[in-house]
């Protein structure tokens, strides 16, 4: 399977409700609206392992849940598990996600941590 990562199969939008920091691990909270899936809440935490010359923290692993209330009212989760780079208050996430509704997606996430917003796009692994 090739994915066309110039078209994603949906694309939604995050504002970031709360960011937490404790030592190398930052927590943030977001909500938003994605396509096929309605209203999601998410909690992601971003554990820094790369660190660049002067400190600055560059990417790590994050883990994380998410639950979306669909258009018709059911409610599906999956949890996240993947990498991230940033630069400053710039993130591009990766991960795969496993639905509980059967669906599978490779889903990036760009983040604004200084907008406190946040752009998703996923690409259906069926």
């Amino acid at each position: 399977m090739n994915l066309d990562l110039s078209n994603p199969d949906g694309k939604g939008t995050f504002t970031i409700t709360a960011i937490g920091q404790k030592e190398d691990t930052m927590t943030v909270y977001m909500e938003g609206k994605v396509e096929g899936y309605g209203f999601v809440t998410l909690t992601h935490e971003y554990k820094h392992m790369a660190r660049g010359d002067c400190g600055e923290r560059l990417g790590g692993t994050v883990i994380g849940t998410a639950e979306a209330i669909l258009e018709e009212g059911g409610i599906v989760s999956t949890p996240h598990m993947g990498t991230f780079t940033r630069d400053g208050s710039k993130m591009k996430v990766f991960f795969a996600d496993y639905v509980t509704n059967g669906d599978q997606n490779f889903v990036r996430f760009e983040v604004d941590l200084g907008e406190k917003q946040s752009c998703v796009s996923f690409w259906s692994l069926r």
